[in-house]
């Protein structure tokens, strides 16, 4: 199977996210792509960040939904900082059968010679990369020839026009009782507002 792997810390998984796994799957012809919550990001401090536990059930709850979308809770059940390379490695071990690939934004592609060992992570998996129209496709692939000349990746440039939605201006629209329905699913609402999530 091809599995496509789209990391966050889904604080709360929206449209945005969705809209990128559905493309993965449809422009890479993948078998699934694997929702995979964030435990203990390097990036991010977890003081300000919802408990795990709500954002993996979030997950859960638009895995549901969606066809060929699931929830791998492997980086939750882990003490360790949730570095790709290390979930890379992790999964390659555990399912040697599946073929993975890593599904990214260009943004990130344009730093990721700065992410931890960015060389394990190529060697473990292709890379998946939606331009949502923040690069010319030329710039991307001279990104790519850039990290291909330190370390052999193979890297797939998706095109995906841009959804403007991010979890940071849902929170504070949430925070200001401002209406999401648009962004998020009707069942992540539900459960945002069972569990007094987002509001001050």
């Amino acid at each position: 199977m091809k599995i496509g792997l789209l990391g966050g810390s889904f604080d709360p998984i929206h449209n945005g996210h969705l809209y990128m796994a559905k493309m993965a799957i449809k422009e890479a012809h993948l078998d699934e792509v694997w929702l995979i919550p964030a435990g203990h990001s390097p990036n991010k401090c977890e003081s300000n960040m919802t408990a795990a536990m709500h954002r993996l059930k979030m997950c859960e709850i638009v895995a549901k939904e969606e066809r060929n979308i699931q929830v791998c809770d492997i980086e939750f059940h882990s003490r360790e900082t949730s570095y790709t390379y290390r979930t890379i490695e992790k999964l390659n071990a555990m399912y040697p059968e599946y073929q993975f690939s890593f599904i990214m934004g260009a943004d990130s592609l344009s730093y990721f010679l700065e992410w931890k060992y960015p060389e394990k992570i190529a060697a473990g998996c292709e890379l998946l990369v939606l331009n949502r129209d923040q690069f010319s496709l030329e710039e991307l692939e001279e990104k790519c020839k850039e990290i291909n000349q330190v370390f052999p990746a193979n890297i797939k440039i998706l095109q995906a026009p841009k959804m403007d939605v991010a979890s940071r201006e849902l929170r504070a629209m949430m925070e200001k009782k401002e209406d999401v329905s648009r962004f998020l699913s009707a069942n992540v609402i539900y459960y945002i507002k069972e569990h007094g999530l987002y509001c001050s």
